[in-house]
């Protein structure tokens, strides 16, 4: 077995440590790599099926066979509103934890080993709500086997050779099919509107989710192929064959080569650097002399950590600077740089370049748009942009510069960065690669500033797109919720004032305030209350109220024989709508038409009914002063003028109302924790600012009155997202020649 091949065996033993805590060695990484690159797809998956919930639940409603069964779907919908994100978390947390254990292979010993076979019969029965959910998770495990035929076994190969277990037999695939819809339903169990909802969940997961677990094969595949991990995979294996035997030869030395992938890596001459004494990254004809090199060479030095130059010619015993200094990143070196051999030797323009660059960082010092640590990481590149400065003196004036560029970029993204984020965050981490690979590798070849730019740009689109799509879909959660919200309470608003007249029948009533009510919530969270099907079930609901109460007059008789035949019609259609059943539709319009005839006999009995009203009520309830004033006061107690509070339009409220989608601000806690978020949507319906975090995850959601009193009382703050090292340039080229 070569060595590079022996890198890349884990053997079980070493998997068994990997389930507790995955390490850092080659086969772990390639486990945490395609851990990770999982959990990301599959949250992505899981959010748009959870975002397909409400409509399914509310076709069902809709074609429900009877008003029981669909009051079970509104308050499956409500509940999972409710429980969404515990699902979403549930799932994820399960899937993780499973891989991280490791999956042992069951077996026919394992599988009965459990069974007392001597003791009560009743332990071999299975629930049936259990059976069900087994066979709806199995034919689903069955589908996606059946769809990945091949990139499963690649995998399978892979992940087997990876842990030791070639063929799986001790260990199940941390990622098959049965480990992802296993840990759906573990976080599916807290659903409790009982087994049918529960089944129609995983209907939708196998429409969202499992439709998609092929294109994560494919591509987890990919990414070991990229690792070098098997990059061929044979039909037919022999257990005893070396994992060299399944590596290409084709590749560079000491590596495998990639036969799907042609076994092109990066060219050598790439990474390539210059002649000695000559810039490799270009800067010929920039300012690059001679005289210049022992200074770059000795500010490399310095820049890598060591406190002397005797190397360079300079003093051995005099300490340019401590260590300590140049890895804090926050306080400014260069100051004790400007005596110095180093940049004496480089002449008045060097002593410029160094003042310039100086002030530079004093300003991206005190930038407190950026978090302290992060901070901290681009204070660290002192040095390496003072030697970019020396190497080209376009660095000023260009701002396509791509020194300047990255710093730019890693100080965007870093404004959307905070600390309870961790250190071991994703962003953090590559930023302080990005820093230690300068301040290891940067000599004079700025093209290093160029390559990790590109590295950066395509990390951070990743980022964006994932980040994008979790807000697009706390955007529409938000939206949906409140379009249920606004809903509900419209239907009430038209309902309430309708039924509470004694004029109404009972059966009238108790029909409108139920059956029809839901139908109005339904026409007003699909189209809104400005939609014709809103207008027509409101004009269905007063023809109807309206129908049964006296008719006083003819006309008032005739309309009703008029309308009639039309408000049964358009009744049946509603009660169709809304599932009523067949019983229970004819019972109500027997009904209705009854009413019908009475309001027609009594007329004359309800006409000297209301001749004589005034006098009744005359009779029976005289004014009293107790009851004059209650009579005179108002249901809902008015608050005195001078008493209101009156809606603040200052300074801070016109702010808020300018504010547009990809604001940053930092956010402050009742207890000082500061969180920086995005103001990625603003609700069409009430105006509501969402904000989210960098992820896109969902950090709150504020009114505009309430943004501008987070202002008014610095609890928070608008952050500058415009390029820092424009910004700095800018500052700093002014302030030195002012003077």
């Amino acid at each position: 077995m070569s060595h590079s091949s022996r890198k890349k065996v884990v053997s079980l033993e070493d998997y068994g440590q990997i389930r507790r805590s995955i390490g850092s060695g080659p086969g772990s990484k390639a486990l945490r790599v395609i851990r990770d690159q999982s959990m990301s797809m599959l949250e992505k998956h899981i959010e748009t099926m959870l975002d397909s919930v409400d409509d399914a639940l509310f076709s069902r409603a809709e074609k429900a066979e009877n008003n029981m069964v669909q009051t079970q779907y509104f308050d499956a919908m409500r509940e999972l509103r409710i429980i969404r994100k515990d699902i979403e978390n549930n799932f994820l947390a399960q899937f993780k934890s499973h891989f991280d254990r490791g999956i042992p292979r069951p077996s026919m010993q394992n599988s009965t080993s459990g069974l007392d076979l001597e003791g009560d019969s009743d332990l071999g029965l299975v629930d049936k709500n259990d059976l069900e959910e087994d066979l709806a998770i199995s034919n689903m495990v069955n589908k996606i086997r059946s769809q990945c035929v091949q990139s499963l076994y690649a995998l399978d190969k892979r992940i087997g050779f990876l842990i030791g277990d070639v063929d799986l037999e001790r260990f199940e695939n941390p990622v098959g099919p049965e480990a992802i819809c296993n840990a759906f339903r573990d976080a599916a169990d807290c659903i409790e509107t009982g087994l049918e909802i529960r089944l129609v969940i995983f209907k939708l997961f196998d429409k969202h989710v499992g439709v998609n677990i092929d294109t994560l094969y494919r591509e987890l595949n990919q990414q070991l192929i990229k690792m070098d991990i098997m990059p061929e995979i044979r039909t037919v294996v022999r257990k005893s064959a070396s994992p060299q035997q399944h590596a290409g030869t084709t590749g560079r030395p000491g590596m495998p080569g990639n036969g799907e992938t042609g076994g092109t890596g990066v060219a050598g001459d790439a990474y390539s650097g210059g002649m000695a004494g000559q810039p490799a990254g270009g800067v010929q004809g920039h300012g690059y002399t001679q005289y210049v090199q022992p200074s770059i060479s000795a500010l490399t030095y310095l820049q890598q950590g060591c406190d002397t130059v005797d190397e360079y010619g300079l003093p051995a015993d005099i300490p340019v600077l401590d260590p300590a200094l140049v890895q804090t990143g926050t306080v400014n070196i260069l100051r004790n740089m400007r005596d110095t051999s180093i940049i004496q030797n480089l002449g008045k323009s060097g002593g410029m370049t160094l003042d310039i660059v100086a002030i530079l960082f004093d300003y991206i010092l005190d930038d407190r748009n950026i978090p302290d640590a992060m901070r901290a990481l681009i204070g660290r590149l002192q040095i390496p942009l003072l030697k970019v400065a020396l190497l080209d003196s376009n660095f000023f004036s260009r701002k396509s510069h791509p020194a300047r560029q990255l710093l730019n970029r890693l100080a965007s993204s870093a404004v959307g960065w905070d600390e309870s984020q961790g250190t071991d965050d994703p962003l953090f981490t590559r930023i302080e690669s990005i820093v230690q690979t300068i301040l290891d590798e940067f000599e004079d070849d700025l093209g290093l500033f160029e390559r990790l730019l590109s590295e950066l740009d395509d990390f951070l689109d990743q980022e964006e797109q994932q980040a994008e799509m979790r807000a697009e879909r706390s955007a529409k959660v938000m939206e949906g919720t409140e379009r249920v919200a606004v809903a509900e309470s419209t239907t009430l608003e038209e309902i309430q004032p309708r039924i509470e007249s004694d004029v109404n029948l009972d059966f009238v009533r108790k029909f409108v305030a139920t059956h029809w009510k839901n139908l109005l919530f339904i026409c007003c969270a699909r189209n809104g209350k400005d939609s014709e099907e809103w207008k027509h079930a409101v004009q269905t609901m007063d023809e109807l109220i309206w129908s049964v109460k006296p008719k006083t007059t003819p006309a008032d008789r005739q309309r009703l024989v008029a309308i009639q035949p039309r408000l049964l019609e358009k009744l049946r259609i509603g009660m169709e709508r809304l599932s009523i059943p067949p019983t229970e539709r004819d019972d109500f319009i027997a009904k209705l038409v009854r009413a019908h005839g009475r309001t027609a006999i009594n007329a004359s009995e309800t006409d000297e009914a209301e001749d004589n009203g005034e006098a009744t009520q005359a009779h029976s309830s005289p004014v009293t002063p107790e009851s004059a004033e209650t009579t005179s006061t108002p249901a809902k107690q008015q608050v005195p003028e001078q008493e209101q509070p009156r809606a603040i339009d200052d300074a801070f409220t016109a702010r808020a109302r300018q504010l547009k989608a990809g604001t940053w601000m930092e956010f402050r806690g009742s207890e000082g924790e500061r969180i920086r978020a995005k103001l990625s949507w603003v609700s069409p319906i009430t105006g509501t600012c969402l904000f989210t975090d960098r992820k896109g995850l969902k950090v709150g959601n504020y009114t505009i009155e309430e943004v501008a009193h987070l202002l008014r009382s610095a609890r928070a703050r608008l952050l500058n997202a415009a390029p820092l090292m424009d910004r700095a340039v800018r500052t700093a080229l002014k302030e030195y020649e002012n003077r």
